[in-house]
């Protein structure tokens, strides 16, 4: 590592995944700043306990950065790219669009960044961020891949071209399938539950599909906390398999049932959650009324 810094990379609307990003960036060398302007006190917090360097606005980011990383739910990922280009940008920077969004999106972000002189790579990350350095992969593409790559370790990192939107594509498909295997575990355990058979239902779970309630046991207890932004991915892998000429089902039926999540306190308690077991994050999707309530699921669970 040598005393000047290999980079200043900026994190953008920095919250769980960025600070995590952070925290590798700086081990490899670089120096990381963002801002806080208009943050939660959420995300405030995240933010002080990595200990990046702090600035007062994103134009101080912008400016400062020689690598942008836009870390940001996707329906604000266009937004957020806007907002950057207007902002002057010096011409050469990097910026690396670290969202789960379908590749037309991304490849229109490619387009807004470049009219401002800037390169782009597109980075698709799989893995919680409280385990990524020791679990996560990340998966990139775009000509600039090789600037980005090296400041990513000991993270596993794949090249998948330099066509902007490849990586994209491999996150929506993946993510679909680990959060279609989560949310039809909670359709199906909330029924068993609100039938009176949940600790069955579990043990059939654990006994034929171990590897199943393993993923769950990990990734489940932060759902009720992050269940809006994933029905939006959603949206988004619903968006690409359109472009792929099928009309979902199954993806769009999970981003139903995550809005139907979204809708209820459980985010409140999500900090008791996150500790949680499988059968209790059911239970207390169960308890919610308004959780996938229909006007005949009563009927049927009186009758078993």
């Amino acid at each position: 590592m040598t005393d000047a810094p290999l980079e200043t990379i900026g994190i953008l609307a920095p919250g769980e995944m960025g600070t995590a990003l952070a925290d590798v960036f700086r081990q490899n060398g670089c120096r990381v700043i963002t801002s806080v302007q208009n943050r939660s006190d959420r995300s405030k917090r995240l933010v002080e306990a990595s200990q990046m360097e702090v600035l007062p606005t994103l134009q101080d980011v912008v400016r400062q950065s020689s690598i942008v990383v836009s870390t940001t739910p996707p329906q604000c990922a266009v937004k957020l790219a806007s907002e950057v280009v207007g902002l002057a940008p010096a011409a050469g920077t990097l910026y690396v669009d670290a969202n789960s969004i379908a590749p037309k999106t991304t490849q229109h972000i490619q387009q807004l960044v470049t009219t401002a002189g800037m390169t782009m790579v597109d980075m698709a990350i799989r893995g919680l961020a409280s385990k990524l350095s020791q679990r996560g992969a990340i998966y990139l593409s775009g000509e600039d891949v090789n600037r980005i790559e090296p400041l990513l370790r000991p993270i596993e990192t794949e090249s998948l071209g330099q066509e902007v939107g490849a990586a994209s594509l491999l996150k929506m498909l993946m993510g679909g399938l680990s959060k279609g295997i989560a949310t039809l575990v909670m359709e199906l355990g909330v029924s068993a539950d609100r039938a009176g058979i949940l600790d069955r239902f579990l043990q059939g779970l654990g006994r034929y599909y171990p590897d199943v309630q393993s993923a769950m046991d990990s990734v489940l207890p932060t759902y009720p906390q992050h269940a809006r932004r994933r029905a939006h991915e959603l949206e988004e892998v619903t968006s690409c398999l359109a472009d792929c000429g099928i009309e979902s089902q199954v993806v769009a039926g999970g981003s139903r049932l995550l809005h139907s999540c979204s809708q209820t306190d459980l985010d409140k308690s999500s900090a008791q959650l996150t500790s949680a077991t499988v059968h209790q994050i059911i239970q207390a999707l169960s308890r919610q009324s308004s959780f996938l309530s229909s006007s005949t699921g009563q009927h049927v669970v009186d009758a078993i």
